[in-house]
């Protein structure tokens, strides 16, 4: 059983939140029919040379059905109402105003279907001064606060290397929305307009550190903050082969254990040192862990309960014996032919298939779902002769 079967949603989004979150959905049975344009341009360096068939495109996209539509001729514009006079979901992710110029916005769409979800993702959300503004993820998490707050003490803000915005303050944002109103919808039989702010979604990120800086707390500092350098127990340590090793016992019993089992008990008191002192109690650790390399502290640890890991690269991390266990690399039938291999689906739901299906082609359900609105073979044909749809 699939829990979204019976949900239809349409995609217009292009960039990765928005496809990112409809990605979700199809693995857990929604139809999402895929509004593509039919001359695709590249958006990305990720694209293929085939359109729409590159490795993070066929990820992106499995699941889903591909309809190309020119939403900016008139016609284009008539399917997609058609299309959405039968939906559950619209997601988009244009700046805003643009889907109003297209026609496609939440009040024409909804005057027709008020059982509607329509959502919106914008780099600033649909108000507000800077609802115009242009930006990528490092914008966002620039204006939220989370760059300001990554890296060392003294050293220029360290870029992260997953998309912060985008994913969480876009896509996961954007899922729970959509999933709320869907659940309401049940009760009143109305959707919602939703309005996902990346940089709103970024900035919820702060949560402890913004709500005791609210409360009259003292703002936290780049490098000096528990999760990121403050406290000698919660920090990242050189080993003798270039490898590291991370260690987070915060808790009294995880450091007593991790102190003993290092074999410098004289630490015991170190845990939370700050100043001179905590700079003395890293220099103790890191001198310790230079001793052995990062795989033999691993085993050295093994047995001890105490909050310490490896540093894995990609690669080892993708391989790693617990992400096989727990199913987070599937084979994938892939568009091209042969499997692909990709990030699995990350909630587990018992009696829900792990078994994402294949991305489509561009355009591979073109006739599939014209034919269903009631468009004849010649009326096609047509449509694809005027551009409203992909030529063949």
């Amino acid at each position: 059983m699939t829990l979204l079967a019976g949900i239809r949603v349409l995609d217009l989004s292009l960039q990765l939140p928005g496809p990112f979150c409809t990605m979700m959905m199809a693995d857990y049975g929604a139809d999402v029919v895929k509004i593509d344009e039919p001359s695709p341009r590249v958006r990305n360096p990720f694209s293929a040379s085939v359109p729409g068939m590159g490795s993070v495109e066929r990820y992106l996209n499995r699941g889903k059905r591909s309809v190309t539509l020119n939403l900016k001729a008139a016609e284009g514009k008539e399917i997609f109402r058609k299309l959405s006079a039968d939906a559950d979901v619209v997601l988009e992710g244009f700046r805003p105003g643009v889907v109003k110029r297209l026609g496609v916005d939440h009040e024409t769409l909804s005057a027709e279907n008020p059982r509607l979800v329509y959502c919106s993702i914008s780099g600033y959300g649909q108000t507000g001064p800077m609802r115009d503004t242009a930006g990528h993820d490092i914008n966002y998490i620039s204006y939220a606060g989370v760059l300001g707050a990554c890296g060392r003490k003294g050293a220029p803000p360290t870029l992260p290397p997953v998309q912060i915005g985008d994913l969480f303050g876009g896509a996961m944002m954007a899922l729970s929305g959509i999933l709320m109103a869907l659940l309401e919808r049940e009760r009143t039989g109305r959707g919602r307009r939703i309005d996902v702010s990346m940089t709103d979604g970024a900035l919820s990120m702060l949560s402890v550190h913004a709500a005791a800086a609210l409360a009259g707390g003292i703002a936290p500092e780049r490098g000096n903050m528990m999760l990121s350098g403050m406290f000698p127990c919660y920090e990242v340590y050189r080993c003798a082969d270039g490898g590291y090793v991370s260690v987070g016992p915060l808790e009294a019993w995880f450091w007593k254990g991790f102190v003993e089992a290092l074999g410098r008990p004289d630490l015991a008191g170190g845990q939370y040192a700050l100043g001179e002192e905590g700079e003395r109690v890293k220099a103790e650790l890191s001198k310790a862990f230079a001793e052995k390399t990062r795989d033999e502290w691993v085993r050295a640890f093994a047995r001890n309960d105490v909050c310490l890991s490896p540093v894995l690269s990609f690669d080892e991390a993708l391989s790693h014996p617990n992400t096989a266990a727990r199913r987070m690399v599937l084979p994938v039938p892939s568009p091209l032919g042969g499997t692909d291999r990709q990030p699995g689906m990350p909630i587990k739901i018992d009696g829900v298939p792990e078994a994402p299906r294949r991305a489509p082609r561009l355009g591979e359900h073109d006739d599939e779902i014209l034919s269903g609105l009631g468009y004849t073979e010649e009326r096609i044909s047509d449509l694809r002769a005027k551009g409203v749809v992909r030529k063949r």
